[in-house]
Order: C-alpha cells, then structure tokens, then sequence
C-alpha cells in the first residue's frame, strides 16, 4: 500500500479550475518532485494534502486513511508536515519557541494541568523543551536557540522551518520551493541537507522547486503538471528527455 495515494484530486475556486484529475502516488521513504510553471497548480496540490483546501472532488489517503476534510493540525498529528515558499516563522518568538510550538499538537495535558502547573504539565513541557532541543542539534541550529528568526540569514531561516517541521516527527514532508531565494552556491548546500534529512530521519519527501538542479540532482520521480494537469511523469532521465517537458518548462534541450 502506498504511503499517500491520490485519486482523480478536482480543485475549483469559483470559475477557476485550479486541478482536474491530479492523481498520484507515493511510497515509503521515496524523495519524489512535482515541477511546472507558476499558476500550474503545485502548490495547491499542496494546501489540499495539508488541510488548508478541501477538494472539490477526489480523494486522499494517507498511511490507509482517507484524509479529505481533516483540518491541518489533525493532518499534521497523522504524521504530515511541510513548509512553504515563503518562509512563515513567528519571527518575534526565538528559534527554540518557534520548534517547541510543533509539538504542541501533542500536548498531553489540559486546561487545569496548566492552571495548576501539575506534575502533568511539567513533564509534558519538558519533553517538548528536549525534543525541540535535539532536533536543534541535529540540524546545527544549537548556537541560535534565543535567537529570533528575523535576525538570522536567509538561509537559516530555511533550516529554522525545516526543523520545526521535522520536530513533528512526520513521515511524509512537503516542501514547497525550499531553494527559492538561494544562491546557486546555497542550493548546493541545500541538495546536501536534504538528503541528509532524507536519510536521517528515515521519511518521505515530496518537494515543489523550480531550479532544475535541485530536482534533478534529489528526485527519484518527477511529477510535471501544466494548468492542473499531469502532462508527464518519470525518473529524472525520463523528465529531462522528454520534448514536451522540455519545451513547456525548460525552454531548451538542456539542463
């Protein structure tokens, strides 16, 4: 069974059909890419996954259950995180607030444990004060714990969203242009940590981007899609010779 299967996935706003059709699947542990140009539809595939739009027609399963309709913190709590294209951190919280906030989907106390401070509370809060911690160490973020997120270079600022999102312990994650705004020397950086996340947290990764070396150098399948559609689909061998890919997105006979 697929990790996430989706089928015949229909999006209208109004007038506007923003998907017809989108089906698609993916497996444990697979790092796979959905390209095409802007107003495609990507990133609307995306707040679908994620909650934030319900569909107009078809149908999402995640990990065997159906998940159409589910707000995006119940999403979130089956083990589904992402970020987006443009960057969206509490930007006057520090960098250890804004990883502890991820885990509060699992509080694992209530109203009056935090009225009363009850040994509840604080063994809750402690457990989040470490796993935010940890996913900082991992990520190379310990130096700016009590650092707000404003002050820091863009490119740490990426990493501050790729941890809280990892902080969530998701199984699948969704990232939404995570090399925009990088220079070509940071993306290179950027190939390097994504697959380590890859393989060090043992996840599947689906990633929207629009630099080609990116794509092309992380995926083991691409998804292109045009006006909603899915207009091809393969390795990335396939992708870069396709004739229909490559005059569509690409613009030339080269990547």
């Amino acid at each position: 069974m697929p990790l996430l299967e989706i089928s015949g996935l229909t999006q209208r706003f109004g007038g506007l059909q923003a998907l017809t059709g989108f089906s698609f699947q993916l497996e444990e542990h697979e790092l796979v890419g959905l390209i095409g140009p802007n107003g495609a539809g990507k990133t609307t595939v995306f707040n679908i996954v994620s909650g934030f739009y319900k569909p107009t027609e078809g149908g999402i399963v995640f990990d065997g259950r159906r998940i159409n309709g589910l707000k995006p913190h119940q999403i979130t709590t089956l083990g589904i995180a992402r970020t987006f294209q443009n960057i969206r951190l509490w930007n006057d919280m520090t960098v250890l607030d804004n990883i502890r906030l991820a885990r509060y989907a699992w509080l694992g106390y209530n109203f009056w444990d935090a009225i009363f401070r009850t040994k509840r509370y604080y063994q809750a809060e402690n457990a989040i004060e470490n796993r935010a911690r940890e996913v900082l160490e991992m990520m190379g973020l310990r130096d700016y714990a009590g650092e707000l997120p404003k002050n820091l270079p863009y490119g740490l600022q990426r990493r501050v969203e790729l941890a809280r999102a990892l902080a969530s312990n998701p199984r699948l994650l969704l990232l939404d242009e995570p090399a925009a705004g990088l220079s070509s020397a940071d993306a290179d950086e950027l190939i390097r940590f994504i697959r380590w996340i890859h393989d060090e947290f043992k996840l599947s990764i689906w990633m929207i981007e629009h630099q080609m070396k990116v794509v092309m150098n992380l995926c083991q399948h691409i998804t292109v899609i045009d006006f909603g559609c899915v207009i091809a689909s393969g390795t990335p061998e396939e992708i870069r010779n396709n004739h229909d890919v490559i005059k569509a997105y690409l613009g030339d006979d080269t990547l």
